[in-house]
């Protein structure tokens, strides 16, 4: 699995409340979305939006516990939309009763299969890369795959996030797919035996460099 192809999809899922509501949303003039993205960073995105259909985006965002947000809201809850970054993330909110399956060709015709949940529940609407840093100064190489992390050379040199982080649990699930349960823990367990250290929670201080290259 080399690193130009780990990719982690970023989706959109309707929740309950708004799927229920679809036919009063097709005539609505604006559209209540809840986001784990920071607003300026798809606000170009909704701005074309309302350029195009006239409809304002109302924008709410997070960095957790949106889906217990809505489902506490029950049917008072204003959310059209949940934008969510992560298939973990896409799951648990399913798993949560807060989305309803929608049918939309235009959606389908949009979203290839592999990228939208069979049952409507949730579409994928773009990629982005899971990218492993390295020292360009102690570390010589141009790529490297997931499955070399557990190479014996990389010993004392390796840092990530908590397994525990969502981020890791789609990464993790995705190599059960690929390689079945017994070899994935074969190469967890040989990826831990390289850390330099524990497993951090901040993005900042481990995720950054994961690769440290330490001599």
């Amino acid at each position: 699995m080399n690193i130009a192809y780990a990719v982690a999809r970023t989706a959109v899922t309707v929740g309950a409340v708004a799927a229920a509501a679809g036919g009063a949303l097709a005539q609505s003039s604006e559209v209540n979305v809840y986001s784990y993205r920071e607003s300026k960073l798809i606000q170009p995105l909704f701005d074309s939006f309302t350029k195009e259909t006239g409809v304002r985006v109302n924008v709410i965002s997070a960095s957790s516990g949106l889906e217990q947000r809505i489902k506490s809201e029950g049917a008072n809850s204003p959310a059209d939309v949940l934008l969510t970054v992560d298939i973990g993330r896409l799951e648990d909110a399913v798993q949560a009763g807060i989305t309803q399956p929608i049918k939309s060709d235009l959606l389908d015709k949009a979203v290839p299969a592999q990228y939208r949940d069979p049952e409507g529940h949730w579409y994928g609407i773009s990629v982005r890369a899971r990218a492993v840093y390295a020292s360009k100064d102690r570390v010589q190489l141009s790529a490297i795959t997931y499955e070399e992390l557990a190479d014996p050379q990389w010993k004392g040199k390796i840092c990530v996030r908590s397994g525990q982080y969502i981020y890791n649990n789609a990464l993790f699930a995705a190599f059960i797919a690929h390689y079945g349960a017994a070899k994935t823990e074969e190469w967890l367990r040989a990826v831990k035996a390289n850390l330099v250290t524990s497993p951090r929670a901040s993005a900042i201080s481990a995720s950054a460099t994961p690769i440290i290259g330490r001599s």
